[in-house]
C-alpha cells in the first residue's frame, strides 16, 4: 500500500476528526467545542538540545467549553512496542514547550495494545524518585469487538471495525458489514466514501471481490454505482483526471493529458523530496489545472527547502 498504514490513517482521521475523538476519548470530546477541533500533519522540527529531527503524526487544537485552547496530539502505531511510551512523553513535552498550551496525547494502535480505550501512564524517575508523571490515552483496534462499532453512527467507526475482531471469526462477513454501512450512508462526500472503502479493502480484501461486493450493495440501496478500486487517494485523483481528459474530445483530451502527465511527474518529485507527503498537499496539486503553474512548481521544487516555501503546506 503506497503511503503506508500511517498515511491511510492520517487521511482518515483528518477527514473525520470529530468522529475520531468521540470514538477514542468521549470524555475529552464532551469537554471541547468540537466545531473548533482541527488536526493536521506537523512540520519537522529539531529536538533540543540534541538537534534530532522529530516528526509527529497529527497535531491540532480545540477550544474547551470555557473557551481555553488545548492541543490535541495523535500518534498512529502499527503495533504496540515498548519504545512507544517514552517517545510519546518526549513529543508531549516538546509540544508543550513550543505551544505553551496543555497537550492531550492519544496513541492509536492498529495491532496490539489495549482492547479499546485505556488511560496509560509513563513516569520518569531519578534517584528512586518519580520526577514526572505523563498520562495519555491508548486506543487499540485489533483486540476490540467489531460489532460494537458497526452499530455506531460515526462513519469512522466502520473503518475501525475492519481491524477488529469479527463475530464468529468470519472476516468475509465483517467486510460485508463494513461495506454495507458505507454503501447505505447518505451524507458522505465522494472523498470520504472512498477513504472508508479503501481502508476496508486494504485490511479485508481477503482474496479479492471487494469492489464487486461494494457495487452490489450500492445497487441494493438504490444508489448510483460508483467506481471503487482499493488504491491510495492520490492515485485515484490522477486516474480520475485522465478519465475526464478522455471524455472531453480529442483536442481537450490532449491538453488534459499533458496537464495530468505534468501533475503525475510533480507528485512523484514531491514524494521523492518529502516522503511523508500530506494529503492536503496532494489535494492542492490535484486542484491545479494550469500546465504553466504545474511547470513553475516543478522548477521551484529544485531549490525549495520546504512545502511552505512552495505554498503547498
Amino acid at each position: 500500500m503506497a503511503g503506508g498504514h500511517d498515511q491511510l490513517w492520517k487521511d482518515l482521521i483528518r477527514a473525520f476528526p470529530v468522529d475520531f475523538l468521540r470514538l477514542v476519548d468521549d470524555d475529552l470530546a464532551g469537554r471541547l467545542e468540537l466545531s473548533s477541533l482541527t488536526l493536521g500533519p506537523v512540520e519537522e522540527f529539531l529536538d533540543q538540545p540534541l538537534g534530532a529531527a522529530r516528526r509527529m503524526d497529527l497535531v491540532g487544537s480545540a477550544k474547551t467549553l470555557e473557551w481555553h485552547e488545548v492541543i490535541v496530539h495523535v500518534e498512529i502505531e502499527l503495533k504496540y512496542q515498548a519504545p512507544v511510551p517514552p517517545r510519546l512523553f518526549l513529543y508531549n513535552r516538546l509540544l508543550s514547550l513550543r505551544k505553551r498550551r496543555p497537550v492531550h496525547t492519544i496513541v492509536l494502535y492498529l495491532h496490539g495494545g489495549p482492547a479499546g480505550a485505556e488511560v496509560s501512564r509513563f513516569s520518569e524517575t531519578s534517584c528512586e524518585r518519580e520526577i514526572w508523571l505523563f498520562s495519555y490515552l491508548s486506543f487499540g483496534l485489533s483486540r476490540s469487538r467489531s460489532r460494537h462499532f458497526l452499530v455506531r453512527p460515526e462513519p469512522l467507526a466502520w473503518a475501525f471495525a475492519a481491524l477488529m475482531r469479527p463475530e464468529g471469526r468470519n472476516r468475509h462477513a465483517l467486510r460485508h458489514a463494513c461495506l454495507g454501512r458505507i454503501a447505505a450512508a447518505e451524507d458522505l462526500t465522494d472523498v470520504e466514501r472512498f477513504l472508508l472503502f479503501n481502508c476496508v479493502a486494504t485490511y479485508l480484501e481477503l482474496g479479492g471481490g471487494a469492489v464487486e461486493e461494494y457495487a452490489a450493495l450500492r445497487a441494493r440501496y438504490g444508489k448510483p454505482e460508483v467506481e471503487m478500486t482499493p488504491v491510495t487517494w492520490e492515485e485515484k485523483v490522477e486516474a480520475r483526471g485522465l478519465e475526464r481528459g478522455r471524455e472531453q474530445g480529442r483536442e481537450q483530451g490532449r491538453e488534459r493529458g499533458k496537464e495530468e502527465g505534468m501533475r503525475e511527474v510533480l507528485l512523484r518529485q514531491l514524494r521523492s523530496r518529502f516522503p511523508s507527503l500530506p494529503g492536503q498537499t496532494i489535494e492542492r496539486v490535484a486542484a491545479i489545472h494550469s500546465p504553466e503553474e504545474l511547470g513553475s512548481l516543478a522548477e521551484r521544487l529544485l531549490t525549495a527547502r520546504s512545502l511552505e516555501e512552495l505554498g503547498l503546506a
